[in-house]
């Protein structure tokens, strides 16, 4: 990749193709809504199932819709709330796939009373499994919108240390104390 800072235009564009790929994937799982309501007695879980779709239903639109909101101020200029909106959505998208592996591990992986409902059950979990991994994305863009306006990253936030540096930073006397 190229070491060249993306521009306020391509990352506006990177939003939109993520707003774009959140309202797909809302569209399909609605979809999915309606597929799970009219087989529900072929399912183990169909409440759970619903509940699932309609979490995320409602996490991607809100995803969807800030990034809508961020695209559009962006030509006006970079708000440091904006950055952190699309710092917290990508760190809630990372916490959210463990919901993904839950349901996964307690609702397709085992077997079930009718083996034609799994591909829709994988669909619905994959479906958002791909978002969530899309959302990603945003840290990078909250990283680039921070260098392009001149932000002050909080010091060592997010940086893990190794044992030694870990310890040095908390004996080390002050500098000019020996």
């Amino acid at each position: 990749m190229n070491d060249e800072p993306l521009t306020i235009e391509d990352l506006i564009e990177q939003l939109q193709r993520i707003q774009a790929g959140a309202t797909a994937a809302i569209e399909s799982l609605e979809s999915d809504r309606l597929e799970i309501e009219s087989n529900a007695t072929k399912l183990e879980g169909p409440v759970a199932a619903l509940e699932y779709i309609d979490f995320f239903a409602g996490f991607l639109t809100h995803v969807s819709q800030e990034c809508a909101r961020i695209a559009v101020e962006l030509p006006s200029g970079v708000q440091k709330a904006s950055v952190d909106v699309l710092r917290q959505m990508a760190s809630n998208s990372a916490a959210e796939q463990r919901r993904c592996l839950q349901y996964r591990d307690k609702w397709i992986n085992k077997p079930l009373a009718y083996e034609v409902m799994r591909p829709l059950l994988n669909s619905i979990s994959l479906v958002t499994r791909d978002q969530l991994v899309a959302f990603r994305a945003l840290g990078d863009i909250a990283a680039e919108l921070d260098k392009s306006a001149g932000f002050q990253e909080p010091r060592d936030e997010g940086k893990t240390l190794d044992r030694r540096a870990l310890l040095t930073r908390l004996f080390k006397p002050p500098e000019g104390t020996q």
